[in-house]
């Protein structure tokens, strides 16, 4: 992570798998993030993940998906 970026802690649910070289599409609040492309990542735990992209080191604490059955 660079530590030049500004770092930015967000809550929310990966809409697609989270790629190098790909923007990241996360929701949150109600609403719907779509980041520049991302340059490296880094899982932390099964409910957080780390990655910069081109302007912002982020922070991701996941929100567990429910599935109806």
């Amino acid at each position: 992570m660079n530590p030049q970026k500004r770092n930015l802690e967000i809550t929310g649910r990966l809409i697609c798998p989270l790629a190098v070289g790909t923007a990241a599409f996360i929701a949150e609040n109600g609403g719907m993030r779509r980041t520049s492309k991302v340059l490296q990542m880094e899982k932390i735990s099964p409910d957080e993940i780390c990655f910069e992209t081109c302007n912002t080191n982020y922070r991701l604490h996941l929100i567990r998906q429910e599935v109806a059955v």
